[in-house]
This record gives structure tokens, C-alpha cells and sequence, in this order.
């Protein structure tokens, strides 16, 4: 029997560097991998066609020698003796992951808050938390969830930090006692820390996602208190103060045309302070896409400059929803493993619903349903994508993007992503080669 290899349908082969190149399979999980120029050369005999004996003849090789090499590339199938397979939506979930809008009051007035109902009530009551913490112990019990997260955010959660501070405690001793992991991060504008924040937080592994728009002068223009006055140096202290106690913190971005000229100085902040960070695209409006691509490149290129000189730029910056490495079978847990709960406990598909009367959205009060029924009967938007996005290379790693802003079935930047999904992989190679 001819025993004949095939390169993936979806490889990314790339020269990188003097004689090496990069291959990567975009629909198997870290697949990533850096090839000298002689594995460069046995790759591209791969043609569909020749058998191993045909192969290592032309190559001159010895047979065993490459059943060898490419069985190694066939762990992670960028070549297959078979047929390749896709990352596979479970059947069920064994993790929950939810969104919690925790207050609508805000100390900042940020012009662009997508909130609709902000500063138009008060936090989540006892009464909610309470069964939020009753309707997870039940999806532990009932459903076999293993792990839940909680996401609190706002608002700004931290103003409801002495409500969350008793939660916390009382859920993840309630989810260890059957079986489930549980685990809380604050979405915050980090201007309001102290000690017992700073205790608490090293005592519960609490982790802080923090909103920075840009150095100085440019997050000021957009974050500011209601007085007038610009948030960045106390967010600035606060981040310098996580970072120095060993608390797990990362930043999110949202690009927008008020922003995107400070990106290059930006990136060599975060890059400084040497903590992961994520710069999303804007959604539900148009951005500049020139200046967008100008200044995205600038980024990129400070970002190759820190990683010769040691900076770990795959495990510390993240484009977007975009999954390189671990891919996925969509974008977020929306739809199959979480949604978003509002201070009144309804539970919606997108946290950018709350307020929208339009969007459908259930209350953990319903005794009849779990967690995990609630989310399998809401709406779901993520399976809405175009034919293009189907048969795309990078459809496992763009997951075209949120559900909630396609158009026509694809994320908006869909043409950017296909400039600089190869270019993370290319900023990879280059760390890569710099450990040989």
C-alpha cells in the first residue's frame, strides 16, 4: 500500500530569517513550528501525490529518516497520511463563563460608554447574588460544570468591591464543595485601589483587566473624571502598585480614531511594564483604516525591536478576538458556555445588549431552567457566518470575529486580520529564533 503524505489544506509556510522559514497549520491547535532550510525542502515535497519511497528518492534521504520528520509534523497535522481534521464545537459545556455587570455607576465620564443604562441605578442587590451563587452550585450539581469564571465588571466594579468581597469567599468555598473550580477577575478603570483591595486580591488569586486608552495626554482626553481631570497617573500608580505585589493584571485597548496616533507609544509602555495586553478594534463604527494600518505597523515593528532584546511577545499581546496558537470553533463562550448577567439578573447573549429591549434575555431567578439550559434556549448569534469565513485558512483563528457586530456574517476588519494574522506568526519565528 502507497503510503502518501499530504500538507494541510490550511498550512501557512513563510520564509523567516536567514534560511528558516515558519509552518503552521491553521486549524490544529499549536501547530506552530520554526523549519531550517533542509525541512523547508522536505515540506515542499509534499505534493498529495508522491509516496514516502518517491520522496526520500528525490530528496535524497534515508526513508526512515523522513517517515521520521514527517511524522512529527503529523502530530499537529501539517502533514497527513489521512484526512486533517477542525476544532469541534463539544457537545456539551464543562465550563461556564459569564460577564457580570455589577453596578451601573461610574466615577468616570467617558463620552463614548456603550452602557446605556449607565449611572441610571444602583449595584446588583444581595437578593441576586444570592441566587446567582444558588444557580451555579446547581450547574455543578445538575449539569456537571467543572470550572466557573466571573467577570465583574460595570460600571466600575470596584465600587462595589465590599459587596464582592463577601461573594467571593462564600462561592468558591459553596463550588469547591461539589466538585468545581471557581474563579472571579475585576473589568475595572483601576482608579480606585487600596490595601484591602491589594489583601484581598493576593488572598483569592483576583486578577484585573484595566482599561487604558493611551499614554498620559491621550487616555486623559478619553477617561476622565467628571470634573474634567485626566485618570492616567493614578491608573499609572495603581497598575506600577499590582505589578509590584505579584497580582495578575492585563490591559485592554480599544482602538478607536481618537487613539490609534498614540499606539506606538503605547505599545512601549505596556512593553516596559512587560504585562500582557490586548488592543481590539472598535466596534459599531467606522475607523480610519490607513492611519489604523500606519500606526498598527509602527506597533508591530517596536514590538520585533523588544523581542530581540528578550521580550516574550507570544505570551504577552493579543489582536482582537484573534486565537493564533489554541484556535477555537467561535469567538467567545456566548452562546455555548456564558453570557452576560445584569444587575437585575437577567441573563443576555452580549453584556453590549444591557439595556437594548430588543435582544432577548431570561432570569436566573426561573427555577426551571439551569445556567446551561438558559444558554442553550437564548439567542444565538455565533453559527451567523458568511461562506467566505467557512472556507477561509484562518477561520479557526478569527472565529469572524463577535457575533453581536458581523456584517453580513464577517467581522469588519476581515482584511486586516489577513495581513497580520501572518505577521504575529512571523513576530513568533523571530522569538523562536532568537532561543536557538
Amino acid at each position: 500500500m502507497r503510503h502518501v503524505p499530504s500538507k494541510s489544506p490550511d498550512l501557512l509556510l513563510r520564509p523567516v530569517g536567514d534560511g528558516f522559514a515558519y509552518a503552521v497549520n491553521c486549524s490544529y491547535p499549536n501547530s506552530f513550528r520554526l523549519l531550517n532550510q533542509r525541512q523547508q525542502e522536505i515540506l515542499q515535497a509534499v505534493n498529495g501525490i508522491d509516496d514516502m519511497q518517491a520522496i526520500a528518492g528525490k530528496l535524497s534521504i534515508p526513508p526512515e529518516t523522513l517517515e521520521q520528520f514527517l511524522s512529527m509534523l503529523g502530530r499537529t497535522e501539517i502533514v497527513s497520511f489521512d484526512k486533517f481534521s477542525m476544532p469541534e464545537k463539544p457537545a456539551v459545556p464543562k465550563s461556564l463563563n459569564f460577564w457580570i455587570h455589577t453596578t451601573n455607576a461610574c466615577n468616570l465620564g467617558c463620552s463614548y460608554c456603550y452602557i446605556s443604562t449607565l449611572n441610571t441605578g444602583k449595584g446588583m442587590a444581595e437578593a441576586v447574588r444570592r441566587q446567582l451563587l444558588h444557580k451555579m452550585v446547581e450547574a455543578a450539581q445538575k449539569d456537571g460544570i467543572r470550572h466557573i469564571r466571573l467577570r465583574l465588571a460595570g460600571g466600575e466594579p470596584l465600587g462595589q468591591f465590599s459587596s464582592w468581597k463577601i461573594f467571593i469567599p462564600q462561592a468558591k468555598q459553596a463550588l469547591v464543595a461539589v466538585g468545581c473550580k471557581f474563579d472571579a477577575g475585576f473589568v475595572t478603570n483601576l482608579t480606585m485601589l487600596n490595601d484591602e483591595i491589594i489583601a484581598f486580591a493576593k488572598e483569592y488569586g483576583i486578577g484585573f483587566g484595566v482599561s487604558l486608552d493611551g499614554v498620559k495626554a491621550m487616555h486623559d482626553a478619553t477617561r476622565s473624571f467628571r470634573s474634567g481631570c485626566g485618570s492616567f497617573g493614578i491608573v499609572d500608580t495603581n497598575l506600577r502598585r499590582l505589578i509590584a505585589e505579584g497580582i495578575s493584571v492585563s490591559i485592554n485597548t480599544v482602538v478607536t480614531n481618537l487613539n490609534l496616533t498614540g499606539l506606538p507609544d503605547l505599545t512601549r509602555y505596556l512593553i516596559a511594564l512587560d504585562i500582557p495586553f490586548r488592543y481590539s478594534i472598535v466596534k459599531g463604527e467606522k475607523i480610519h483604516a490607513e492611519l489604523l494600518d500606519e500606526y498598527l505597523s509602527a506597533s508591530y515593528a517596536i514590538m520585533q525591536e523588544a523581542i530581540e532584546c528578550g521580550w516574550q511577545f507570544s505570551k504577552r499581546f493579543q489582536f482582537c478576538d484573534l486565537k493564533p496558537n489554541e484556535l477555537a470553533f467561535q469567538t467567545c463562550a456566548s452562546g455555548f458556555s456564558g453570557g452576560a448577567i445584569y444587575t437585575d439578573g437577567t441573563l443576555k447573549y452580549c453584556h453590549v445588549q444591557f439595556g437594548d429591549d430588543k435582544s432577548q434575555g431570561m432570569s436566573i431567578f426561573n427555577e426551571e431552567l439551569s445556567l446551561v439550559d438558559m444558554i442553550a434556549s437564548g439567542e444565538h448569534h455565533e453559527d451567523n457566518r458568511s461562506d467566505d469565513c467557512k472556507k477561509c485558512r484562518y477561520r479557526s483563528i478569527c472565529t469572524s470575529g463577535c457575533p453581536v457586530y458581523r456584517v453580513d456574517g464577517k467581522d469588519p476588519q476581515c482584511s486586516l486580520y489577513h495581513r497580520y494574522i501572518p505577521k504575529y506568526y512571523e513576530l513568533q519565528a523571530i522569538e523562536r529564533l532568537r532561543l536557538l
